[in-house]
C-alpha cells in the first residue's frame, strides 16, 4: 500500500518538478551568442549588445558570452550552429541577413535548412549601401556607372557579391570585387589605403564606425540595397530606381530582400519548444527594459525590432519565390 501510494503521488508531482526544472534550466550555465564576423561592425555590436542584457531576463540570469567566427560571409558561423553546437539553447546567433538568401540561391558552401533555425526576434532591419572612397575615381553615379572600379567584400559567394554581379550585368557597371576582407571595418580601410576604391556595407554598420567619414564626405554612398528609400539617406538611389525593366527590378527585389531579417538572433535546429519558449519571452522582455533601451541608445545601435514568430514566418516567405523569378537570379549567383 505504502509503495502504492509513493508511486501515485510521484506520479502527480513529476510534470511539476519537471517543469520547474526546465524552467531553471539555465541557471548556472554560460550561453554563446556566435557574431558571424570579425570584432567591428554591427552584427558584433548588436551581439554584444544581446549579451550583455538577455541573461537577467531569463530565470537563473546565466552568463553570456559572445564568439567572433568569421568566414564566407557568414556561412561558417551558420553551418556551426546548424551541425556542431548544441542544441539546447545555449549557443545563438546573431544571423547573416542573407541565410536564407544563400540557400535560395544554392550556395556551394552552405550545410543547412534556413527554415530549421528557431528565430528568436529581430533587433533591426538593415540597409546596406554602396560606397566609395572620396579619393578614388568613382566619385558619382554616372562614374559608377562607366568608370571600371574595385570593392572589397568578404566573399564572392554571398549577396554582396551577387548584388555587384548583377549590377554589372543589367546596369553596364564595371565593378571588381576583392575578396577576404572579414568586416566592414576592413573595407572602408581597404579603400582608404588604396587596396580597393570601395566597399558595400550596411548603412549602420558604417554609421557607426565611421560617422565622421559620412560627415565629412570622405566616403560617397552612391547607392541603396533597398526596395524603397531609408529615411536616412533621401538622396540616395536605391538600386531598384536603376533597373531599366520590370523584369531587372524584379531580380533586384529579390536581392535585397534579406533587409527584412536584418540583425537577428537564432538558436540551433530542435532546440526543445518550451526552451525556445523561453528564449523568445526573454527577448520580448529585453527589449522593453529600460536599461536595454537606454544601452542601445548609449551605443548608438537603432531598433526595429519583431517577434520570433512573425520572423519565422519571414524566412518562410523568403524561400517561397516563383521558379522564373529565381531562375533570373541564379544566373547572378554562378
Amino acid at each position: 500500500m505504502i509503495n502504492r501510494l509513493f508511486v501515485v503521488l510521484a506520479a502527480m508531482l513529476w510534470p511539476a518538478l519537471a517543469t520547474a526544472q526546465e524552467e531553471q534550466f539555465f541557471a548556472g550555465k554560460t550561453m554563446t551568442i556566435i557574431v558571424p564576423i570579425g570584432p567591428g561592425g554591427a552584427y558584433d555590436a548588436y551581439a554584444r549588445l544581446v549579451s550583455r542584457n538577455l541573461g537577467k531576463h531569463l530565470a537563473g540570469n546565466p552568463t553570456i558570452i559572445t564568439r567572433n567566427m568569421p568566414g564566407a560571409g557568414g556561412v561558417i558561423a551558420s553551418n556551426y550552429l546548424y551541425n556542431v553546437a548544441p542544441r539546447d539553447g545555449t549557443t545563438l546567433e546573431i544571423m547573416t541577413s542573407s541565410f536564407a538568401s544563400e540557400q535560395l540561391f544554392g550556395n556551394p558552401q552552405i550545410n543547412y535548412d534556413a527554415r530549421k533555425f528557431p528565430a528568436i526576434g529581430r533587433l533591426l532591419d538593415t540597409t546596406s549601401v554602396l560606397f566609395f572612397w572620396h579619393a578614388s575615381p568613382v566619385k558619382t553615379l554616372a562614374d559608377m556607372l562607366t568608370k571600371p572600379a574595385t570593392v572589397a567584400i568578404s566573399s564572392v559567394n554571398e549577396i554582396p557579391a551577387y548584388r555587384i554581379r548583377a549590377m554589372n550585368m543589367f546596369l553596364g557597371a564595371s565593378i571588381k570585387m576583392i575578396p577576404g576582407y572579414p568586416s566592414a571595418q576592413d573595407y572602408v580601410l581597404a579603400a582608404e589605403r588604396g587596396e580597393t576604391d570601395g566597399g558595400t556595407s550596411t548603412f549602420i554598420g558604417l554609421s557607426q564606425l565611421f560617422s565622421g567619414y559620412i560627415t565629412e564626405k570622405k566616403l560617397n554612398i552612391l547607392v541603396q540595397f533597398a526596395a524603397e528609400r531609408d529615411r536616412a539617406l533621401p538622396d540616395t538611389p536605391t538600386v531598384l530606381e536603376l533597373a531599366k525593366d520590370s523584369e531587372t527590378r524584379d531580380v533586384f527585389h529579390q536581392l535585397v530582400g534579406n533587409d527584412e531579417i536584418g540583425r537577428s538572433l537564432f538558436a540551433a535546429p530542435n532546440t526543445p519548444p518550451a526552451r525556445l519558449g523561453q528564449l523568445r519571452s526573454a527577448f520580448a522582455d529585453m527589449l522593453v527594459d529600460p536599461v536595454f533601451v537606454a544601452d542601445a541608445q548609449r551605443s548608438q545601435l537603432p531598433l526595429a525590432t519583431k517577434s520570433g514568430e512573425d520572423l519565422q514566418k519571414a524566412v518562410a516567405d523568403m524561400l517561397d519565390v516563383s521558379p522564373e523569378t529565381l531562375a533570373r537570379v541564379k544566373d547572378v549567383s554562378k
